[in-house]
């Protein structure tokens, strides 16, 4: 995967150049600043400080010019807004503002110059208040280093804007039809294409019946030998397990074919539309390898899923299914679909009964989600006819014992389950969602800013 690129742009006043003000502690930070950010796989572009309005211009233009996915200011010391306002409207990157400070406590015998050397933040307020009043939109991480999570917080913020940036010029693509009389996440090609400028690929019987014949009997001999390298394999080869790796390696074969981006598949399809068997095991790994992926023709949610993954690796597509009302916790669940790189453990292959096609039985690869902190997300269409973006922290869960045969996932809100439940309908969710661990809520309103949505939070 390509590296993030960001430009580092010092902002800093002429006056104190003007008044022989020292560089030399000030740039000692953000030399620092420029390797902590290095040190999250960023490709950072340093440049000299900027003061005045011909410096902020020329600037923006190497970062445009040097491939920058982001703006990260940081303000060395007070800057004049309008000095820099008119450069950083102009572009078409996103900023991220991380308002830091040299020193981490404030102490006159131990920092020299203590005001003079760490007085950015009422530059930040000047530029944040501009960027407002012009209608950039724009983000901030405060903090120190040390003792705080500011870098993690200026890092999540640079990958949501990238994530945001990749959805528009995307592919999707629909192996068979949207699930019959589901209705909240339905979307035109049309509309698709409109607000999001993602590009809808249904692919036909006959493309999917090609992809299937391309198939050899080493591509699915390899790949049962990966599977036996991946998971816990408890299968036998038969004609299922065969059919089932077809499939797999159809779709595989038509995601980088036609370089989707993310894809959905309806399991109602899957005999008449000429996959033969429903991909379960590869919509689990494309998403692990960046590929979005969401059930029942649902090219919405998958497509975010996608834009997320480019950035977020763990990420994947959910669906809230049971309350256990007594212990205050949701499980989340599907057929046979998760991201991989989620799983608290290796999958565990199986093959299971499938009665609700005549394609005969599935095989599926199953885990549990890993425990630790997370944002569920769900977009959907409101009263008005827009799109919005529904956000909450959640907490996931140990595994509780006894659901081994299904995908499976438990997590609780920050509020009773009850109210979480009411008022996700009461906003108007859709039964898909997606989530994303080891990121600041934040960064995720962000993405869904840039992307042009309201965002509310749980």
């Amino acid at each position: 995967m390509k590296k993030i690129k960001v430009g580092l742009l010092p902002l800093y006043i002429k006056l104190y150049d003007d008044a022989g003000s020292d560089r030399t502690y000030t740039k000692a930070f953000y030399d620092r600043m420029a390797g902590l950010l290095k040190n999250q796989n960023l490709d950072v572009i340093k440049i000299d400080y900027c003061r005045i309005k011909p410096e902020f211009e020329a600037a923006v233009k190497q970062f445009e010019e040097e491939g920058a996915d982001c703006i990260v200011t940081l303000h060395m010391a007070y800057s004049p807004s309008l000095e820099s306002i008119d450069a950083l409207c102009s572009t078409d990157l996103p900023i991220v503002v991380l308002d830091a400070t040299e020193a981490y406590a404030l102490n006159k015998f131990e920092t020299p110059n203590p005001i003079s050397n760490n007085h950015g933040i009422h530059g930040v307020m000047d530029m944040c208040n501009l960027l407002k009043q012009r209608g950039k939109a724009y983000a901030i991480a405060a903090g120190h280093e040390n003792g705080g999570k500011v870098i993690k917080k200026t890092v999540d913020l640079v990958k949501a804007a990238v994530a945001a940036k990749s959805l528009k010029g995307s592919k999707v693509g629909n192996f068979g039809t949207s699930f019959d009389g589901m209705g909240d996440f339905l979307i035109s090609k049309e509309d698709l294409k409109k607000i999001f400028g993602v590009d809808l690929i249904s692919f036909t019987d006959e493309e999917m019946k090609k992809l299937v014949l391309s198939v050899t009997d080493e591509e699915i001999k390899a790949e049962i030998a990966a599977y036996k390298k991946d998971f816990e394999f408890n299968v036998e080869e038969s004609a299922d397990l065969i059919k089932a790796v077809k499939a797999s390696l159809a779709v595989r074969k038509g995601v980088k074919e036609y370089g989707l981006d993310a894809f959905s598949a309806n399991f109602l399809d899957i005999n008449s539309n000429n996959l033969g068997s429903m991909p379960f095991i590869e919509a689990c790994k494309e998403m692990q390898n960046g590929v979005g992926y969401a059930g029942e023709g649902d090219v919405l949610t998958a497509s975010f899923v996608g834009a997320l993954l480019k950035t977020f690796k763990e990420t994947s597509f959910v669906e809230i299914f049971c309350p256990d009302w007594k212990n205050d916790k949701l499980l989340i669940s599907h057929m046979g679909e998760m991201n991989y790189n989620v799983a608290d453990k290796k999958p565990v292959m199986v093959e299971q009964g499938f009665p609700y096609t005549d394609a005969g039985n599935a095989v599926k690869a199953l885990a549990c989600y890993k425990s630790g902190p997370a944002v569920f997300a769900n977009v959907y269409k409101d009263s008005d006819g827009k799109y919005k973006l529904l956000l909450a922290n959640v907490e996931m869960l140990p595994e509780i014992p006894g659901f081994e045969n299904s995908i499976r996932g438990w997590f609780r809100p920050e509020r009773p389950i009850d109210e979480f439940l009411e008022v996700l309908s009461e906003y108007g969710a859709i039964h898909h969602s997606f989530l994303v661990y080891d990121v600041n809520i934040k960064a995720m309103e962000y993405f869904g800013k840039l992307i042009g949505l309201e965002v509310y939070k749980v």
